[in-house]
């Protein structure tokens, strides 16, 4: 009898302890379609801090950091040596499944929000997707190559940092602003939110959403990936015919 009162009691006041906070999300679309006039777009998350009379008080104010992490890919890079007169690829470095497209969002600069080892911990940065140095290269060749493949990324709008992507409209209530570039790959990209308190990490949830080609554009690109004879055909009788009608309508007399 005393061991079921004390189980009963031990059950009630785990029931009182305070808890943490919750973390509701909602995107503006699921779906981003790519057509013959997409240039870009922009993908807008809602987010909602909830707790009650239960949760821990608090401090500081929250910080919210949001890291999007698109399809993944392999990654080839090349770097040129001159013999001669000419130049030739020296080394190459292959990365297997990086994420194609990855952008972190926050309010203001990260370096304020969260030290390395929590950066390090939430994964917040492309190069904790990388593997690890290999011993087939030496140490600089492989830092070498890391910068070039985060420049690169950079250069092309696929890895963004955006001190300025959240919004806190409330101190419960943000928004985070996605913006993809004109050459988004196609396929799930995953959002991570994380709640922040004076660089402690609370709560992380995670939604998602797809990027996909529709239309003629997605006819072109099924029919060149499952039906590669046929689309090659295509191809060749189109290069022929559009050369034929351009020699009849440019042709002197």
């Amino acid at each position: 009898m005393k061991r079921w009162l004390a189980l009963a009691l031990l059950a009630l006041s785990l029931a009182g302890q305070a808890r943490g906070e919750e973390l509701v999300l909602a995107l503006s679309t699921r779906e981003v379609a790519i057509t013959s006039t997409y240039t870009g777009a922009e993908v807008t998350v809602f987010g909602h801090i909830e707790r009650d009379a239960r949760t821990i008080a608090r401090t500081g104010d929250y910080d919210i950091v949001a890291q999007v992490q698109g399809p993944t890919g392999e990654v080839v890079l090349h770097r040129k040596g001159r013999f001669g007169f000419i130049w030739l690829t020296e080394s190459r470095r292959r990365y297997s499944k990086v994420p194609l497209y990855f952008s972190i969002l926050s309010a203001k600069p990260l370096a304020s929000i969260i030290d390395e080892d929590g950066r390090q911990r939430l994964k917040l940065g492309l190069e904790h997707f990388l593997p690890a140095p290999t011993p087939e290269l030496e140490e600089r060749d492989e830092f070498g190559f890391r910068n070039a493949l985060l420049r690169l990324r950079r250069e092309e709008g696929a890895l963004t940092e955006n001190e300025k992507g959240v919004t806190m409209i409330r101190p419960n209530l943000f928004t985070a602003r996605i913006v993809l570039p004109a050459k988004a790959p196609t396929g799930l990209y995953l959002v991570n939110i994380s709640i922040l308190s004076e660089g402690v990490p609370l709560r992380t949830a995670q939604a998602g959403f797809v990027v996909r080609k529709v239309g003629f554009d997605a006819f072109v690109a099924n029919a060149a990936r499952n039906e590669a004879v046929t689309y090659g055909l295509f191809t060749v009788l189109m290069a022929v015919l559009l050369g034929w009608i351009a020699n009849v309508v440019f042709r002197k007399d």
